[in-house]
């Protein structure tokens, strides 16, 4: 490792291999930059990094992405470094992807605003007025969101102006601020919030724009990875490297070094020192900027606005490979949201208290169902997902995976327990079929994603955590950029967004500040 780093100048180092990370370093090295990837953990990819047991293959961070159609928003970014062609996607059925669930209720979520809208006026017809109010506002924010994407000078802020208006209102509010004048219905009410399991916050919490925003991310489609998130991992790592991009594992880096305000370097927990004038990190930002970079170089601002930073939720992931046949069981490659109340808000209370809620809400699917030519024969697997607070796991944060004690294991199997019986509803005589299992807790988050506290979708999406108060692209020093979920929100999309955002940026400033010997720049070695 020393070999690979000391005494070498890189125009760009990245510290981190997420998928925000991969994206930010291929773009960086695609446009003729040196690229340094610096990873922690032994495996790249954070949340997209997939792991096997045995015949089973597990996809622990990713169980579906949307704006993978033509001319949408994942596939521009894929064309942008070239792997459009390279990183394919299956469509799960267009006719019902989210199958959601509550007591005495049950609908499916297809592809299509117009075709959700029928299928919710049909269930709900009192509601007709809200309905269309609230499929009319989730209009106007697409609109408004294809204009903000492209504010860059005088034409496109004049164009920004007819939705003011929409912005002012909404910019600021909750998504019950934005749902309860509308919609009147309280199933109706927790319909529209059913998939806030993406985002980790109740209707009184969550952004209305991260409310509306889901639900127009999958409402064209929702695909998965063929091939799981692995190939999309590794097709990512091989370009990087096909472009001169060094990719380092176990390289945890301790410092980012500055000098007057600006980047100078990295310092990685080996105690090596890497020259770089260029730094992205993928890291979660408030702890780039409390321990990497170091509080007392924090302005008094920034400083506060990362104490007050508050994380997301946390989550319990129960893995289990089967040789049921899945679909003679009824399932299908749609995901199942399954709700004990319709009171979202009241469901999250414990959660906020530091406790396990004691009724069950989870996510359940099966990858294999998704991605049914690379699974073997007779080896279905299944993924339920919950979500958790990180105090009850507290006491075994430092602790080494698979070395964390006999009091740990045992809480593992009790979770295991309790949520195999719970999905039994949708698969019956699961737990007589289970070959393979794991459960991962928030310190498992931790121990292979670096995730702080656990958390799986960095800063809350609270409306004073979303846009323009959330971290930016540009750091507050000099050569720092910031890609990831702490950027635009949790998920494939928003990472990989801002990664090709930040590898831009940084390949700019990179090309202005590398420093000159005569006429000559130096070279990586140097």
């Amino acid at each position: 490792m020393a070999s690979q780093l000391a005494g070498k100048w890189f125009d760009v180092v990245v510290i981190g291999s997420g998928i925000g990370g991969l994206v930010a370093a291929l773009t960086a090295a695609r446009a003729g930059q040196s690229v340094a990837v610096l990873e922690a953990a032994k495996q790249f990819g954070g949340y997209i990094n997939p792991f096997r047991r045995g015949k089973y293959r597990f996809d622990p961070g990713l169980h579906y992405i949307g704006e993978c159609g033509p001319g949408q928003l994942l596939t521009r970014v894929l064309q942008s470094v070239d792997l459009a062609d390279t990183i394919r996607f299956r469509e799960l059925n267009p006719e019902g992807f989210e199958r959601i669930v509550f007591p005495g209720y049950e609908i499916t979520m297809p592809r299509g605003a117009e075709n959700y809208r029928d299928k919710l006026i049909k269930d709900f017809p009192h509601e007709k007025q809200g309905i269309d109010e609230f499929f009319e506002l989730l209009r106007q924010f697409r609109a408004a969101m294809k204009v903000i994407q492209k504010v860059d000078g005088l034409p496109a802020a004049i164009d920004a102006v007819p939705h003011v208006p929409f912005l002012l209102k909404y910019g600021r509010a909750t998504y019950a601020d934005l749902l309860n004048p509308i919609i009147k219905d309280p199933l109706l009410r927790a319909v529209l919030s059913a998939q806030s399991g993406d985002y980790g916050l109740p209707p009184r919490r969550a952004s209305a724009l991260i409310g509306l925003g889901l639900i127009d991310h999958y409402i064209r489609g929702a695909y998965f990875p063929v091939g799981g998130s692995g190939a999309m991992r590794d097709a990512l790592v091989q370009a990087i490297t096909k472009h001169g991009g060094l990719m380092l594992r176990n390289t945890p880096v301790e410092k980012i070094l500055l000098d007057n305000g600006s980047v100078k370097g990295v310092r990685t927990a080996a105690g090596e020192e890497v020259q770089t004038r260029t730094v992205i990190s993928n890291a979660d930002a408030a702890h780039t900027y409390r321990t990497l970079v170091g509080e007392q170089h924090l302005p008094f601002l920034l400083k506060r606005r990362v104490v007050k930073n508050r994380l997301s939720v946390a989550s319990i992931c129960v893995f289990l490979g089967t040789n049921l046949d899945l679909t003679q069981c009824g399932m299908t490659d749609a995901n199942i949201w399954v709700y004990p109340t319709t009171d979202l808000d009241r469901f999250y209370e414990p959660i906020y208290k530091g406790q396990i809620p004691d009724l069950d809400f989870f996510f359940l699917s099966s990858p294999s169902l998704k991605d049914p030519g690379h699974a073997l024969p007779g080896c279905d697997t299944v993924e339920l997902v919950t979500l958790a607070p990180f105090e009850p796991f507290a006491k075994w944060e430092g602790g080494k995976s698979m070395k964390r004690g006999d009091e740990y294991e045992t809480f593992k199997q009790s979770l295991f327990d309790r949520y195999t019986k719970a999905a039994e509803r949708f698969i019956p005589k699961l737990r007589e079929h289970v070959k393979v299992s794991e459960v991962s807790t928030p310190v498992t988050n931790i121990t292979y994603a670096t995730a702080p506290r656990g958390a799986i979708y960095g800063p809350e999406v609270t409306p004073d955590q979303i846009g323009p108060f959330r971290f930016g692209i540009k750091g507050a020093f000099d050569g720092l950029f910031f890609c990831g979920a702490a950027v635009h929100g949790g998920g494939v999309v928003p990472a990989a967004i801002s990664g090709m955002q930040a590898g831009k940026r940084a390949a700019q400033w990179a090309l202005q500040t590398r420093p000159i010997r005569g006429n000559v720049p130096v070279p990586q070695s140097a």
